[in-house]
């Protein structure tokens, strides 16, 4: 794992002319590196100042987790592949080697180069020490998602230039050293001087614009995350409570209602300034459709479930199959594998939004594909809520957990732009339909996780894919129904990249043999 730290930025939109022309100049000197790449000089770092770099590091954060994952669209439901693309091979059949998924490798590590970068530049400049901390809260987060991902990963030699070959470590022991890490932060934060710390502001914080006490919320919602992955562990359970009344003894609480953490550096209809997502799955600069707009379709499992629950979230989650204008409107979806899979004008696309095509008119800008400037979410509020109503119903929490149940389920209609959200997510969850309806649903832990699964969709794909991991719900997730399956389930976990057993051979080695359907998480039952 040779490492080299190089940052790509998406410069905010208020970001003055010389800094745009300086960071020019930067990207034509590097091109894109990553962490754990062979190069010349694996001790170069970025000299981009901090404040600059931490908009970088959240613009990249928010891009992996809405754009890195599109295969866990599949496997949890949501997406089917449209003929004529040959990621079906490796998707449907679950056939896929040590070069499957690299770039996820590479994304994280290459980001956290760069949180690794603004953490030790405040560790020596004290007026540094609020970036500090939302560096440390960064680097959790990216570490939860490598264990999500891999299990045992480079972590405590990671971040050191002169360790070129870091070893592995117990992904156990980072899930409980990142909390340490997000309290270190919160504590950081909490003793900060009002008079010499520099105060970040809304173009190096393009999360919270400089708001410390989001900042808190935001690494207690994550250490809350890490916490429930690990709800099926016995083993674990005393160490749960405990972190858990560090969290009540703390006081600042969880997101809150209304309150995303999405970023928004300035997106635009501009080259390399659209929101990722937008870029990735809806459409082009120009107005032409993305490589992915037309290469994922909807799958039938989930059109079915949005249709049989009445769910207006179906309309904002695809787009209508002869386009906005022809009615009666149809949302088809096809099955998940080599058979019967649609082409890719016979399945709903990704999102609301289509441009106008001669007399139809262009879709609404609403649900997952808005415009090129709506705003990139790395955990919404829909999620932080049902993460608490999660915690509620096992009593880990104070709180109605019916209440944080019907709330996620405003705050996801709100997030899509639904018409009157809180009156349409209060016709939708007072049905008396399974897992929807509170009272109708007597597994309460079931129906607050298949709807974190609806309202998650196209948002998190990892988090709705430990969910499935853990839990198994929503249990009826059809598998691909290829005649070329190397096992009758899924994966459970990515294999290490190739560039790792390249470059980090030894080290990556001597954790064994892993297979991606029986080496497990370790949080998994």
């Amino acid at each position: 794992m040779r490492k080299k730290i190089n940052f790509i930025p998406i410069v905010p939109a208020a970001a003055p002319v010389v800094l745009v022309a300086a960071l020019v100049v930067l990207l034509a000197a590097c091109g894109k590196n990553y962490f754990n790449i062979n190069n010349n000089n694996p001790n170069q770092v970025t000299n981009l100042p901090p404040k600059t770099l931490m908009a970088g590091v959240l613009n990249q954060a928010a891009s992996i987790v809405t754009t890195d994952f599109p295969f866990l669209g599949c496997y949890q439901g949501y997406w089917t592949i449209a003929q004529g693309f040959s990621d079906i091979t490796d998707y449907a059949n679950y056939n896929y080697s040590t070069n499957f998924g690299q770039n996820i490798w590479t994304d994280l590590y290459g980001n956290l180069g760069n949180i690794s970068y603004i953490e030790a530049a405040a560790s020596s400049d004290s007026t540094l020490v609020l970036f500090g901390a939302m560096a440390k809260i960064m680097k959790a987060l990216h570490y939860e998602m490598l264990v999500d991902i891999y299990n045992d990963v480079p972590y405590k030699e990671a971040s050191n230039p002169l360790i070129l070959y870091p070893k592995y470590d117990s992904a156990q022991f980072i899930y409980e050293d990142i909390i340490r890490k997000i309290d270190t932060a919160i504590s950081m934060i909490n003793t900060a001087s009002v008079q010499t710390a520099v105060q970040p502001d809304v173009t190096s914080d393009i999360l919270f614009g400089g708001n410390m006490l989001l900042w808190k919320q935001f690494g207690n919602t994550v250490k809350l995350r890490i916490l429930l992955h690990q709800s099926q562990l016995s083993s674990q359970q005393s160490y749960i409570q405990a972190q858990l009344q560090n969290i009540v003894a703390e006081g600042d609480g969880f997101l809150p209602p209304g309150q995303n953490a999405w970023v928004n550096p300035g997106y635009s209809q501009n080259n390399n300034q659209q929101n990722p997502f937008f870029a990735a799955f809806g459409f082009t600069t120009s107005g032409g459709t993305a490589g992915n707009y037309t290469s994922f379709k909807a799958q039938n499992y989930a059109i079915s479930f949005y249709t049989n629950t009445n769910d207006v979230r179906l309309g904002y989650d695809y787009s209508p199959l002869a386009g906005y204008g022809v009615t009666p409107y149809q949302y088809v979806g096809g099955p998940f594998g080599t058979i019967g899979l649609p082409s890719p004008s016979s399945a709903s696309s990704i999102g609301a939004y289509i441009p106008a095509s001669g007399n139809v008119p262009a879709g609404p800008q609403v649900g997952l594909l808005q415009n090129d400037a709506q705003p990139c979410p790395i955990m919404t509020a829909t999620e932080s809520l049902f993460l608490q109503a999660e915690a509620a119903e096992r009593g880990w929490i104070s709180g109605d957990p019916q209440t944080l149940y019907q709330q996620a389920i405003s705050a996801s209609y709100e997030y899509l732009l639904v018409s009157n959200p809180d009156s349409a997510a209060n016709v939708y969850y007072s049905q008396p339909i399974v897992n929807v309806g509170w009272t109708a649903s007597s597994n309460k832990l079931e129906a607050i996780i298949v709807q974190k699964w609806a309202a998650l969709n196209g948002l998190d794909l990892l988090e709705v894919w430990s969910d499935y991991r853990r839990l198994h719900y929503p249990a009826d997730i059809p598998l691909s129904n290829s005649p070329y399956v190397v096992s009758p389930t899924p994966p459970v976990r990515l294999l290490y990249p190739t560039i790792e057993y390249q470059t980090n051979q030894a080290n990556v080695q001597s954790l064994g043999t892993i297979n991606q359907f029986s080496s497990k998480i370790f949080w998994m039952p």
